[in-house]
């Protein structure tokens, strides 16, 4: 395909579909670039998760195929405009499970994307454009040089990348994540080099460069918080202190929410002070800072009441659109599970509207 804006249509494949993190972005970015005429097509969608394949029908309609990737026939991956894909990230992370040796490409979870990497290289009709998401960790990886290799012999330029969070455009929300596109024009590709490019620090197509800051209060639903509080029973144990506490009329940042939010205190997320005329958190000594170097105590538990953050105003963290909603029959827990293993939104439209607008 030439000309996506002249076609109105794309055609995409969402690998690791999860809630539709990609599909909302490429949505968002053709919407942009082309107006309401134009339209991203998922042919093709794939996850192994139960919860995640509910949640993506129940927003959008058709659900994904339930399968591992590798056991698909390779004749569904030829001839779409563009690939999106968040492959499996623990093989790449910093925080492992005990007895987890295996790391990078020996990992098992790294299976099917590798088979992806293959089946790129042998496409008889490879997608116009690829996008990836992935923790930072996994640049420099050899899953990421597998890959990258792929892609040069399909014929793509060489990849652009990007570390970004939503900080960047004032969104009160840290994910630092690796994001990269290529594209695939015959006659124009950029040279490759051996070893990928260092990713660039900041927002792809560039962010505002005093970008307005907002509260974490606009991302909150209205509503009854007596669900979302904090049990007492964890609020009783020490592994309280660690806990990362916002507030909602601030503009500084919740902590990356994780898969394992609500059943672990330390690194899985901030969790929300809803106390009226509560002290500042600094004066409690509460301030934003490595848990470790703070000075140990109680009396910071009776001044405060706090409460998880709901997985729909994750979602909403995550620029997911209000209509976004989750099935009823879904638990909390495996709400938080799903949406922790998702992407921001609008990171991915940068992402898809630079690819597009690289093939002209």
């Amino acid at each position: 395909m030439t000309s996506f804006e002249d076609a109105r249509v794309i055609r995409v494949a969402e690998f690791y579909s999860g809630i539709g993190g990609w599909r909302c972005g490429a949505a968002r970015a053709a919407f942009d670039l082309y107006g309401a005429a134009a339209r991203v097509e998922v042919a093709l969608a794939v996850d192994v998760s139960t919860t995640c394949n509910a949640t993506y029908a129940h927003n959008f309609g058709d659900a994904p195929v339930q399968r591992p990737i590798e056991d698909l026939d390779p004749s569904r991956l030829e001839g779409l405009d563009g690939w999106l894909l968040s492959p499996p990230c623990q093989p790449h992370t910093r925080q492992r499970c005990p007895g987890e040796a295996a790391v990078d490409a020996a990992d098992p979870r790294s299976k099917s994307f590798l088979w992806l990497a293959d089946r790129l290289a042998k496409c008889e009709a490879p997608p116009a454009f690829v996008c990836l998401e992935n923790v930072v960790g996994f640049a420099g990886s050899d899953c990421c040089r597998r890959w990258h290799g792929a892609l040069r012999d399909a014929g793509f330029a060489a990849p652009r990348a990007w570390h970004c969070s939503p900080t960047m455009v004032g969104v009160p929300h840290e994910r630092p994540r690796y994001f990269e596109c290529a594209v695939r024009r015959p006659g124009a590709a950029a040279p490759w080099r051996d070893g990928a490019a260092a990713p660039a620090d900041g927002w792809p197509g560039g962010a505002p460069a005093a970008p307005e800051p907002r509260r974490v209060a606009d991302f909150l639903e209205a509503g009854d918080a007596a669900p979302w509080r904090l049990p007492p029973a964890l609020l009783a144990r020490d592994a309280a202190w660690c806990l990362d506490v916002v507030d909602a009329e601030s503009t500084a940042p919740t902590a990356c929410f994780t898969r394992s939010y609500g059943r672990f205190a330390r690194g899985t997320g901030s969790v929300l002070n809803v106390t009226p005329g509560a002290p500042s958190l600094a004066a409690l000594g509460l301030a934003r800072a490595d848990p470790a170097a703070r000075a140990f105590g109680d009396d910071w538990k009776a001044k405060l009441d706090l409460r998880y953050f709901a997985p729909k105003e994750i979602a909403n963290l995550l620029g997911f659109p209000a209509t976004f909603a989750f099935p009823a029959a879904v638990a909390t827990k495996a709400r938080w599970a799903a949406v922790g293993n998702s992407l921001h939104v609008g990171a991915a439209a940068a992402v898809v509207a630079e690819a597009l607008r690289d093939l002209g």
